[in-house]
């Protein structure tokens, strides 16, 4: 759909582990002394960041500066980018770092992101928080990042913030489209690949109206937040912890005791309530036509969603 054009991209991609630092170590680097570091030094997430618990990582984001400019301005850090991503070696002493990388571009500009992303930060610059998923996951979760977060390459983001447009990629209709048009990850024995050009790019979203996309907003609000509070109180916990328990509740499936636990502490049954409002009980019609291929129904429309399943996977 022309409509999601330049919405959805991945983060960026390093190719350099020295760009990740600590917060002590981003301290020893100039951090709070060096004045102007704060605006590239940024909070840096991962998948397992988002779908485990985070390590709290920073990175050195140097876009927009020349290679003098960061060695007069920052000098520890331009010393310390030099030695651990210009001239890294392995234990042997063999060169691993941008100096034997066999792209021009990423030897010249060794300072910078192999993949900085440009096109994401305009998209992502006006906004105080942005929708996020992890591109190979065992549970198709999207939630709200804040806008201070640098994604990692792994990570899909999406550059609104309306909680409206949360609930809709929340939604069943939206996860019966994913899992139609997903790629496979023999690890977890589904579809797991969230395949922007095919799972996003293409999703029409629904022509909605205030009141709908009101009736939308809230609950997928009230989601982001219970999920967070939860991860807030219960440091053991996880979001996929939560969504294991999930979908063994949604299999019928007996619960173990940590199972059960983990049920309790962490509103599982109020989460997926909350999930399953997040749409609203009449279907608002779709922005655009969809092939046949790939046609689907709102939740109380015509039943299509499984005819249309079994015919694209025998393709």
């Amino acid at each position: 759909m022309r409509s999601n054009d330049g919405l959805c991209s991945p983060g960026v991609k390093l190719h350099g582990s020295g760009f990740i630092v600590t917060l002590a170590e981003a301290r020893a680097l100039g951090l709070g002394r060096r004045k102007g570091l704060e605006d590239h030094v940024r909070n840096y997430r991962n998948g397992r960041d988002l779908t485990a618990r985070s390590r709290a990582a920073m990175v050195i984001d140097l876009l927009g500066l020349t290679a003098e400019e960061v060695r007069e301005r920052f000098p520890e850090v331009y010393q310390h980018i030099k030695r651990t991503v210009k001239e890294e070696k392995d234990d042997n002493g063999r060169p691993i770092g941008r100096d034997a990388n066999r792209r021009e571009s990423y030897r010249e500009l060794w300072w910078v992101f192999g993949e900085p992303r440009r096109e994401l930060r305009p998209a992502l610059a006006p906004l105080q928080r942005y929708i996020a998923t992890v591109e190979t996951a065992k549970h198709r979760i999207f939630q709200f990042l804040d806008a201070s977060i640098l994604p990692d390459n792994k990570i899909l983001a999406i550059a609104l913030s309306d909680a409206h447009t949360l609930g809709v990629l929340s939604s069943r209709i939206h996860e019966t489209w994913y899992l139609a048009s997903a790629g496979k990850r023999g690890i977890y024995e589904r579809d797991a690949v969230y395949v922007k050009s095919r799972c996003f790019d293409p999703f029409p979203f629904p022509d909605a109206t205030e009141h709908q996309r009101e009736a939308i907003r809230r609950p997928a609000e009230a989601l982001d937040a219970l999920r967070k509070q939860v991860l807030v109180d219960h440091p053991d916990l996880t979001l996929t912890k939560l969504y294991n328990v999930r979908e063994a509740l949604l299999a019928g499936h007996a619960l173990k005791a940590a199972e059960a636990d983990i049920r309790d502490r962490g509103f599982v049954m109020i989460l997926d309530d909350t999930t399953r409002r997040s749409m609203p009980p009449s279907p608002p019609p779709m922005a655009g036509r969809l092939t046949s291929a790939r046609r689907r129904s709102w939740p109380g429309s015509s039943p299509s969603i499984g005819n249309a399943l079994r015919r694209k996977r025998k393709a």
